[in-house]
């Protein structure tokens, strides 16, 4: 059996996917890191880009394929924005991730992103109570590194997570795992040969 010239097409066309997704995200995940701000041109080219990049690989079916991503990408992550749990930029950015991904990849990004985010924060929390513990274990003993601790982990609570560098690793996950799949599918249904 052979594929359809769509069917082909779609595998070849991830490597440039997951350039340009890339690179959109590595703009965004430095501006989220240094402003805590994700500027909205670069949200809009990347959603341009990946409505363009699917049109072309993939005509009007591709454009839709696109667009319900951007729409699944901002859906997923609505809730979070009105709970105030994660800024507009976040959302935004998740729905230009999704254009390049479509609809499947766009839900998978959103739970990869999620998973992501917790095991930062988690790690972060960590981090700064190590850091305070250990100072004030080596200047004031055990009573104080307790203390230190606590507080650490309080104020680290109240930092705000630049969380395009959870949407960027769950982005790419993704991706990736778009690109596994359609490998193995190609493979399984003998269209190498």
């Amino acid at each position: 059996m052979r594929p359809s010239p769509s069917d082909t097409d779609m595998s070849a066309h991830y490597p440039v996917t997951l350039l340009l997704l890339s690179s959109m995200l590595v703009i965004a995940v430095q501006s989220d890191l240094r402003r805590h701000r994700i500027p909205n041109v670069v949200s809009l080219t990347g959603l341009i880009a990946g409505l363009a990049l699917q049109g072309v690989v993939d005509g009007l079916q591709g454009l839709y394929s696109g667009l319900a991503g951007a729409g699944v990408g901002f859906l997923c992550f609505v809730p979070f924005y009105l709970l105030r749990g994660m800024g507009a930029g976040d959302v935004k950015l998740l729905a230009a991730a999704g254009a390049f991904l479509g609809p499947q990849g766009a839900l998978l990004a959103a739970l990869f992103s999620l998973v992501a985010g917790a095991f930062i924060a988690i790690a972060y929390v960590l981090w700064k109570a190590l850091h305070a513990s250990a100072g004030a274990l080596m200047r004031d003993g055990l009573v104080a590194m307790s203390v230190s601790a606590l507080v650490a982990v309080q104020v680290a609570r109240r930092d705000r997570l630049a969380f395009a560098l959870p949407i960027a690793f769950g982005s790419i996950a993704a991706g990736w795992h778009q690109v596994s799949f359609a490998s193995l599918a190609s493979w399984s249904l003998g269209w190498n040969s």
